[in-house]
């Protein structure tokens, strides 16, 4: 499998891009994009739409902790990172839970 953050990449360094419209995955200036291109995009949509679903929680979540929230970007980028990652490998939901409450009051008292 492709790794869709990559496929991503490579189609924006070309000067095209990938969006999500109405639920359907879309190209954008795809004549910028060279020959085989297309069906490797759609061969990939699912994972591709998932990546951009994900970038778009995380910079929603970041541009509510950072304009709501009052934290500097960099700050609020690393704790939406935290917030939408998955608990470690062993780690109960509880003490998850827990671990970002903690984080939480840091930041808070951080940007105060």
């Amino acid at each position: 499998m492709a790794d869709a953050a990559e496929i991503i990449s490579r189609i924006r360094d070309r000067g095209a891009n990938v969006a999500i419209d109405a639920g359907k995955l879309t190209i954008v200036d795809s004549h910028k994009l060279p020959a085989g291109s297309i069906a490797f995009i759609r061969a990939n949509a699912r994972a591709i739409a998932d990546y951009l679903d994900r970038e778009a929680a995380f910079e929603e979540r970041a541009a509510i902790l950072e304009y709501d929230g009052g934290l500097p970007r960099p700050m609020a980028e690393d704790f939406a990172r935290l917030l939408l990652a998955s608990a470690p490998r062993g780690v109960t939901p509880a003490d998850w839970t827990w671990f970002c409450g903690k984080a939480a009051e840091i930041v808070e008292r951080r940007a105060a």
